[in-house]
């Protein structure tokens, strides 16, 4: 199928056409975890594992900033590492996503709060039933649905007094990014339908959470790893050969700032947000009403 981009009426780039749900249901249980697309690979060094546990430890230490009750659900959990991070830290757990086959081959500790199913039918099913937690993680998932906006009011009657959804996305279609593209430094690499359907950048996000009624408590951004392609000597997109070396030094730094002083990180985060400086927005909502 071959997708063009559109603007949004809130402001975000989609693709299009918009694959229809049998098509993405099919695409992610028998394709993307088994061919390793994207970031999921068959195994990862210790050093990502530690990345993975710190990025749990951030949206832990969020929280207790936030008084979230500890109780999560992760939809689109992938391999299940921020969901096993959470249940490390003393979280009451559920996690679901399209496949079993992350979950199964990297924490299958997690298999007894583990669901498989399709997202939109399993928050239904949560909402119908009165399920409610502290934090809802949609963590690189509103880029991949077929209705950002649908989930996030879906969501609403699974959310907690005093709760939040935290919603992670690729930070695309950025001032940074257009900076690249002025300078000539890039091109469009971050369009990657049917991967990714949907894009945001700071204030698209916010436009969405408007729409949707929801109170922005915090917004974060991570490593900026497009910073490497300001240099010739770092360019991976000039150099494809140095992607690996750019990102092993983005789990790096993360890992620094996260184990020296994680109060401090956030502090950081959140500027670099407000800046929309960083490769991806952290964002933790709640419902107005």
């Amino acid at each position: 199928m071959s997708f063009s981009e559109r603007q949004h009426a809130l402001g975000y780039i989609c693709a299009d056409p918009t694959p229809s749900p049998e098509e993405l249901s099919a695409f992610y249980a028998e394709s993307y975890y088994q061919q390793h697309h994207g970031s999921y690979r068959p195994d990862y060094p210790e050093d990502e594992h530690r990345y993975y546990f710190n990025v749990a430890r951030a949206a832990d230490a969020t929280a207790r900033r936030l008084g979230l009750p500890r109780s999560a659900f992760d939809i689109g959990c992938g391999e299940g590492f921020f969901a096993a991070g959470l249940q490390r830290l003393g979280w009451q757990m559920r996690c679901c996503d399209y496949s079993s086959h992350g979950i199964d081959t990297f924490n299958p500790q997690l298999r007894d709060c583990f669901v498989q199913g399709d997202a939109y039918a399993l928050v239904a099913e949560g909402a119908a039933a009165g399920q409610q937690y502290g934090l809802i993680d949609l963590q690189n998932v509103l880029e991949h649905v077929i209705d950002p906006v649908g989930i996030l009011k879906a969501l609403k009657p699974l959310v907690a007094d005093g709760g939040a959804l935290r919603v992670r996305v690729p930070n695309d279609y950025s001032r940074f990014q257009q900076l690249l593209l002025e300078r000539g430094i890039t091109r469009n690499t971050w369009f990657a339908p049917p991967q990714h359907l949907n894009y945001f950048n700071r204030d698209s996000l916010r436009q969405l959470f408007a729409h949707c009624d929801y109170e922005v408590l915090d917004c974060q951004a991570d490593f900026p790893i497009e910073l490497f392609l300001t240099h010739p000597g770092s360019n991976y997109w000039a150099d494809r050969s140095l992607g690996k070396a750019a990102h092993a030094s983005r789990v790096m730094v993360e890992n620094f700032l996260i184990e020296e002083d994680i109060e401090a990180y956030l502090d950081y985060a959140s500027a670099a947000a407000r800046l929309g400086f960083g490769r991806e927005l952290i964002a933790y909502v709640r419902p107005r009403n």
